[in-house]
């Protein structure tokens, strides 16, 4: 190799360099503000109901969710209540007075600001649920048939979740 090759492939290999630093930066930079993530989904988290060392996915139903400059949403079917809902998805059995927890999983970071949670004992009757700061609440002492709604209310949006729960 010549003088002239050898300093061509020197400046070639330091602009390959250079670029490399630059487009690593970019990236970190990119991810830092949020304009790339893992995850490039517009929608809310899935929520995971444990109880009994078993994990159940609730069923999404309403959302108006933000993500950067993205606004997803979905609106309850009309003409149907939350039990009637509820009534069609795949039953959780629990026992009496069970705990469960509930976890956001498949996400965008949000600031969870509120959970809401009502147990529906048909169509006209519900129980608020006390539910706790690690996202725990109480199952109900009775035994029957109940839907389970959760309202999140977060920094991207509102979401609502339901289950069926079968308190044996």
């Amino acid at each position: 190799m010549d003088k002239l090759s050898k300093i061509l492939f020197g400046a070639v290999i330091t602009i390959f360099i250079i670029l490399a630093i630059i487009t690593i930066g970019a990236i970190y930079i990119f991810q830092k503000d949020g304009l790339i993530s893992d995850d490039y989904s517009t929608f809310p988290p899935e929520a995971k109901l444990i109880t009994n060392n078993q994990e159940y996915i609730l069923s999404l139903e309403a959302y108006t969710w933000e993500v950067g400059n993205s606004v997803s949403g979905n609106k309850m079917e009309e003409n149907i209540s939350v039990y009637a809902l509820g009534q069609k998805k795949s039953p959780i059995e629990v026992n009496k007075k069970q705990m469960a927890k509930l976890q956001f999983i498949k996400h965008q970071e949000f600031k969870l600001e509120q959970i809401i949670a009502y147990l529906w004992r048909n169509e006209n009757q519900k129980e608020k649920l006390k539910v706790k700061r690690n996202h725990t609440f109480i199952l109900p002492n009775n035994p029957g048939n109940y839907v389970l709604e959760l309202n999140i209310k977060s920094n991207r949006g509102h979401v609502q979740y339901v289950g069926k729960i079968i308190v044996k």
